[in-house]
């Protein structure tokens, strides 16, 4: 079978990396562009999923790699809730994750013998490339905004800072409660990433970076980023092309979401190549699945944190309306489920914590 993928960002590269570990005979195409987005070079979290897709190409030393990963044991929450001001969610059955950055992994996937790379901008995938299923992850730039819905959520902004030198301490991500939002802090093998997420609409971009900087003590921002929250309302376009990364859709970076819904898209397709569900079916999933993570994100912010200020009193504000399915994993005798991309390990700690 032969697969194309266009874009190497991180939805392209987690998209090969799971064709080349799950189909023994893909021959795998990626299409990349000298004028596509500039690629992040901030570090980036993940799940444990991605593990055994990176080790697969890369191998498995942690220390001594070409995306410059390190562990993830979990991510320490900080401020969140009402009950506690820092707790763990950590990995189930002590699972591992892993952090990297984004432009390490798309340069080393490129270099890969695994891989085909192409030089080359594509306008009109099903017209100029020849392959059996086409993953077009080009971003959120190049988004039909008619194919797509709003997610709820409170954020909208980033500001972004890559501090030089490792600190070796910090094997997990940090999640820092604000007072205009939150911070993730993210070990990389020779730096550490900060990205200070807050709402432009609520604060200023002025009165964010003075918090941003004086609050982790950095001395400048290297990057400022607008974002929205949304999913297609059809992942499938045309006979052959599956829209996947900022592609398909996005929501804050909390709890390392990205990642979960570049895997979720690839099985889905998979479903729908091989005859398993139709284009409706997966759709639909794709849809429940990203409905979940809006519901599960609007119940941290509805549980507020130890900050009473405009944008927590606005995020606790926004409507959150579970459904059944959400109400049976916070029981005290659930049915076992996995919901959005949580199981119900997951929802014992944040039950027990905020």
């Amino acid at each position: 079978m032969k697969v194309a993928i266009i874009g190497a960002g991180n939805a392209g590269c987690v998209t090969a990396l799971h064709y080349h570990k799950y189909l023994d005979d893909a021959e795998i195409d990626i299409y990349h562009s000298p004028d596509q987005h500039p690629i992040e070079k901030v570090g980036l979290g993940t799940l444990p999923a991605i593990v055994d897709l990176v080790s697969s190409v890369f191998g498995s030393s942690w220390y001594d790699n070409s995306i410059d990963s390190t562990f993830k044991t979990g991510i320490l929450y900080e401020g969140w809730g009402n009950k506690h001001d820092k707790f763990f969610h950590s990995f189930q059955m002590h699972l591992m994750a892993m952090h990297f950055v984004p432009n390490k992994l798309s340069k080393a996937v490129l270099e890969s013998e695994h891989f085909n790379a192409i030089e080359k901008t594509i306008k009109e995938p099903e017209k100029e490339i020849d392959a059996d299923i086409i993953f077009d992850c080009r971003g959120r730039h190049n988004r039909d905004k008619s194919n797509y819905e709003t997610l709820t959520n409170p954020l909208n902004s980033v500001l972004l800072y890559k501090k030089e030198g490792r600190d070796p301490d910090l094997i997990y991500t940090r999640t820092v409660a604000t007072p205009h939002g939150w911070t993730f802090v993210i070990p990389n093998k020779d730096s550490v990433s900060y990205g200070y997420l807050y709402n432009d609409t609520i604060t200023s971009k002025g009165d964010a970076t003075m918090d941003f900087l004086n609050r982790f003590d950095l001395p400048k921002v290297d990057d400022a980023l607008k974002f929205e929250n949304y999913m297609a309302k059809d992942m499938f376009v045309g006979e052959r092309t599956v829209l996947n990364g900022n592609h398909f859709g996005f929501i804050e970076p909390l709890e390392a979401t990205s990642i979960g819904i570049y895997i979720s898209v690839c099985r889905k397709a998979w479903d729908y190549i091989f005859g398993h569900k139709s284009k409706e079916d997966c759709n639909h999933e794709m849809r429940v699945k990203m409905k979940e993570i809006e519901t599960f994100f609007l119940w941290l912010y509805n549980n507020g944190s130890k900050y009473d200020t405009p944008f927590w009193r606005y995020a606790k504000s926004l409507p959150f309306n579970p459904d059944s399915k959400f109400y049976e994993m916070c029981s005290d005798d659930p049915i076992e489920y996995v919901y959005g991309n949580w199981a119900q390990y997951s929802f014992d700690i944040f039950k027990k914590h905020i």
